[in-house]
């Protein structure tokens, strides 16, 4: 979702990894997503609702395969 509210290229969530982090920012957490806003964080959820998305996302998964030496 890009508009007048995004300061930044939107990046939409890709797995349900991501929707936790979220989650935990628009919850008021601390996390490491320092540059994320609470504001923010709920509208990409609420763009994700409903959305059936990998437990992690595929790329990550390929980078520890190499990393495993598989």
């Amino acid at each position: 979702m890009t508009g007048p509210g995004c300061h930044r290229k939107h990046t939409p969530i890709v797995s349900e990894k991501q929707r936790a982090l979220f989650g935990a920012v628009a919850s008021g957490k601390s996390t490491k997503a320092g540059g994320l806003s609470r504001a923010e964080a709920k509208r990409h959820l609420e763009e994700s609702e409903g959305k059936n998305l990998p437990e992690y996302h595929r790329a990550a998964r390929r980078g520890l395969k190499r990393m495993a030496g598989r």
